[in-house]
């Protein structure tokens, strides 16, 4: 049945791509986020700013809310085989393809943004070079707010964590919550309200970007800001696709992206606040600080992680880290 979906969403994309007698390119970008969601948002932006500066020569349609039907983990191998030319990529949602987009989901890795934005800069011409591998090209990475943990009761000791049935955004979050004696699972985007609905699972870890898009507060009371890590999503296009256009179109997508890029960085640092007072507003209640004794014992849940991670991406990883400690 996957190699069915897989050949179909194949031949419809191709058929978004237009031959060089037609005037118009369509092309589909595929995201499990939709409407209120940052990087919903992001994704129709991006498609506005094409559009617009290509004079409507090229048209991306965005397919919200997973209508695909790929998951978040199906993103990054989809571009690369051109089943999607284009997809919004979770980048913790990679792992299992290539480890090195596993860094930016390690735990307390980073304190803040600007640590983030500085870790980014330092990890991209390795995060590109690995796109390249695999036959796409990342336009723009864009930030997650800081993940928290939305549940049924405030999070304020390591004996808090233990029976939650939480849903996490990717292998990282999950070890690290079993760790603590969770029974925690990855879930893409569009599964977790129904889970949360019929009990299936009774917390999440997510930013509140999407704690606020998911309208948490209709199943959920308590949002406790852990600080776990800041999660990047990339937008790529397949290299195949991307040589498709004309030169002047492969530069209008590239200065997009960077443009893009800057955007985003900068809404998600100011975002945080904002949505934790719309979840306040309709009820839920807002733990902004957790004790030095969970924050202890979370890291050094996660301390293995990075360990593991140095392992799997050897001397690219150790350069980035190395460079991340001297200039932090």
């Amino acid at each position: 049945m996957k190699n069915i979906l897989r050949s179909f969403l194949a031949c419809f994309c191709v058929l978004g791509i237009a031959s060089p007698a037609m005037s118009v390119t369509k092309l589909d970008l595929a995201t499990t986020y939709s409407g209120a969601n940052l990087h919903a948002e992001t994704c129709r932006e991006l498609a506005k700013r094409i559009k617009d500066a290509t004079n409507g020569d090229v048209i991306i349609t965005v397919h919200e809310g997973g209508s695909l039907g790929m998951k978040d983990e199906d993103h990054f191998t989809s571009v690369a085989d051109g089943i999607v030319p284009m997809a919004s990529i979770l980048m913790g949602a990679a792992i299992g393809t290539s480890p090195l987009y596993g860094l930016s989901t390690s735990p307390f890795l980073v304190k803040n943004f600007k640590e983030s934005k500085l870790l980014n800069d330092i990890a991209r011409p390795y995060y590109d070079k690995e796109a390249e591998k695999l036959n796409q090209i990342i336009l723009y990475t864009a930030p997650w707010p800081s993940s928290s943990i939305h549940a049924k009761r405030p999070i304020k000791t390591y004996e808090d964590i233990k029976g939650l049935r939480i849903r996490t955004y990717d292998k990282n979050g999950t070890d690290v919550l079993k760790k603590g004696g969770a029974n925690a699972v990855v879930m893409s985007w569009g599964d977790v309200y129904p889970a949360l609905a019929t009990g299936a699972i009774d917390s999440v870890l997510t930013s509140s970007t999407s704690a606020v898009a998911g309208k948490f507060w209709e199943v959920l009371t308590d949002t406790t800001r852990v600080n776990f890590a800041i999660p990047l999503n990339m937008i790529n296009i397949n290299r195949d696709t991307f040589n498709s256009l004309t030169k002047e179109q492969q530069e209008i997508f590239l200065k997009v992206g960077r443009d893009m890029e800057e955007r985003q960085w900068k809404i998600a640092a100011e975002a945080m606040d904002a949505e934790e007072a719309i979840l306040k507003k309709n009820g839920m209640n807002i733990h902004p600080h957790i004790s030095d004794e969970l924050a202890g014992k979370l890291r050094e849940s996660g301390r293995y992680i990075i360990d593991e991670w140095l392992k799997k991406t050897g001397k690219d990883g150790k350069a980035i880290l190395d460079e991340f400690e001297a200039r932090r």
